[in-house]
């Protein structure tokens, strides 16, 4: 699903947007969990090294937080000492692993674009079926740019990335980026009440990618082959896709901007009177 070397990437040495303060932020005011009443159960989906579980349970450390990611590599970069719970598995089977309506707000961030088109919507059935009735789903991930040629360009030089970076395509499939509505439409169709609460634009440098280990030892002159050929992929956009992503030359490498959606998905809540996760939310 992921490529090979995967479980080597470093995010603290990789692309800014794993770091930023900001859209940490962003995603924990969307999970709703400042005002939660209560103890809320928390998992965090293709977590890699937890960031977005650690930021939020330093935020609300009363909550209980869980982790789940397929590469053992990445959650062994977890400390023993951090208050989350392991959980290794794939995204797509969460719901034979995670027991059903137990989970009161699920994260996800730059995972589910990774996984082939014809399997998301497995992936997210499956995060709504652990969610409790009114439970929260917050969606980050890149968006494909609605007009000519955009949405074509971006699948293309992401698929060439992750195959650069050890995906083979003919036994995991090929990534693809959604546009907004089709990410919006999906969650509709698999049970949740969704909408966009922000947006985030994500700089990304070629040499992010080398010195993140996405290209393998970034002092190698194999990665240093793989890091040219992203640069002369980006560098020849054509125009129209170069004035949409921002693409310039920059001091290590080719840079992009890549758009990115906060999307805040609610389980829809059956017509039962039953209370649900949703109202143990203090009003607003």
């Amino acid at each position: 699903m992921v490529p090979i070397n995967y479980g080597g990437r470093i995010e603290s040495r990789g692309p800014e947007t794993y770091r930023s303060q900001s859209l940490l932020d962003t995603i924990f005011q969307a999970t709703g969990l400042e005002n939660f009443q209560g103890s809320a159960v928390v998992i965090d989906l293709m977590s890699g090294p937890g960031g977005i579980a650690l930021n939020l349970q330093k935020k609300a450390s009363r909550h209980s937080y869980a982790v789940l990611d397929y590469d053992q590599e990445q959650l062994a970069k977890i400390g023993e000492h951090e208050p989350v719970n392991k959980i290794l598995a794939d995204v797509r089977n969460v719901s034979s692993v995670v027991k059903g309506e137990s989970v009161d707000i699920a994260t996800a961030r730059y995972g589910i674009k990774d996984i082939p088109q014809g399997q998301q919507l497995q992936a997210l059935k499956g995060i709504n079926e652990i969610l409790r009735p009114g439970g929260v789903f917050v969606l980050t991930d890149m968006i494909s740019l609605e007009g000519e040629g955009l949405q074509r360009w971006l699948n293309i030089q992401h698929s060439q990335k992750q195959q650069l970076s050890g995906r083979e395509i003919e036994k995991e499939g090929e990534c693809y980026i959604p546009t907004e509505k089709e990410w919006l439409a999906m969650l509709k169709e698999v049970g949740f009440e969704a909408e966009v609460f922000g947006y985030y634009t994500s700089p990304i440098s070629t040499g992010d990618w080398l010195t993140g280990n996405q290209f393998g030892n970034p002092k190698s002159p194999e990665a240093a082959r793989k890091k040219a050929i992203m640069d002369e992929i980006i560098m020849n956009a054509p125009e129209g896709v170069k004035k949409a992503f921002n693409v310039r030359q920059g001091v290590n490498g080719m840079e992009i901007d890549y758009p990115v959606v906060i999307i805040r998905a609610v389980k829809k809540v059956a017509e039962s009177g039953l209370p649900t996760a949703g109202d143990l939310y203090a009003a607003s």
